[in-house]
């Protein structure tokens, strides 16, 4: 694994044996990271380039005249930015891209952040799921500032599963991730901001699934962020999202383009939630 954890080395990390907010609290300091990273190591996707260039021009001319975060980068109206970035690291799914999308919702930090962790509701943005279940919760209350007083966990943690159906492929392609959501800390001036992080979990201590079971595809997750502000005064937020997933079988850059294509898709489904609904 590549999670700060002192003690441990070991390729895989046992959620039985390791204390569960020592690994959510590495996952969260990983999320954290790549989610506020603007750095030059994330490149544009040629449409977002020219897009960020406008941008520019319009800011320098002071024409922006619709809701837009104060932070680098920042989303404008209907657009969707797009990055890419190659892994950090050497190791298991290094040779995968990392990509990074974002884009501004109709509707406040905490209505988006309640949607996403609301597993009954998944299939309103993803019209390829087939459902998506808690099975395990560490701890409860996304907006709660303090410490779960049985797991040491501050905000909500579970274990879900996921199951969708993307076209061509013939077995239904499943998900179990290891899932986080904490409120961050904002200045009196600031709106709401919340990260929610995920990451593959697995049965067996070989990483791998349950041997019995071949209804579906497990894919695997390395890592997904959600960074969700509030965009004042508009009733508006920005949500950044970012994933760095294991692709077999499919060649980089074919998953690369699939990739990219999926992340934007993503924001747009979720905003047209909110879009017919608000």
């Amino acid at each position: 694994h590549d999670l700060a954890l002192t003690d441990d080395k070991s390729s895989l990390l046992p959620l039985h044996e390791t204390n569960v907010s020592d690994v959510v609290n590495a996952l969260f300091e990983k999320g954290f990271e790549f989610a506020m990273d603007e750095s030059e190591k994330w490149s544009p996707e040629s449409n977002t380039g020219k897009i960020l260039s406008k941008h520019a021009t319009k800011m320098m001319n002071e024409e922006i005249d619709g809701p837009m975060g104060k932070w680098p980068n920042a989303a404008y109206g209907d657009d969707v930015l797009v990055w890419t970035s190659k892994c950090p690291h050497d190791g298991h799914g290094s040779q995968y891209p990392v990509m990074k999308a974002r884009g501004i919702i109709p509707t406040s930090a905490s209505k988006l952040v309640r949607l996403l962790l609301d597993s009954g509701r998944v299939q309103q943005y993803n019209k390829m799921s087939l459902g998506r279940i808690d099975e395990h919760c560490f701890a409860e209350g996304v907006d709660r500032l303090s410490k779960c007083s049985v797991t040491g966990i501050q905000g909500e943690a579970k274990i879900v599963r996921s199951k969708s159906q993307p076209p061509v492929i013939r077995k239904p392609v499943e998900l179990r991730l290891l899932l986080h959501a904490q409120r961050l800390p904002s200045g009196s001036e600031e709106g709401a901001k919340y990260l929610i992080i995920g990451r593959s979990v697995w049965e067996t201590e070989h990483g791998t699934a349950e041997a019995t079971d071949n209804s579906t595809t497990r894919c695997e997750m390395l890592l997904s962020v959600n960074l969700i502000r509030d965009i004042q005064i508009s009733g508006c937020c920005e949500i950044t999202t970012i994933t760095h997933g294991v692709s077999p079988g499919i060649p980089v850059s074919i998953g690369k383009r699939i990739g990219l294509a999926a992340a934007a898709k993503y924001i747009r489904d979720i905003r047209a939630v909110f879009e017919k609904h608000e």
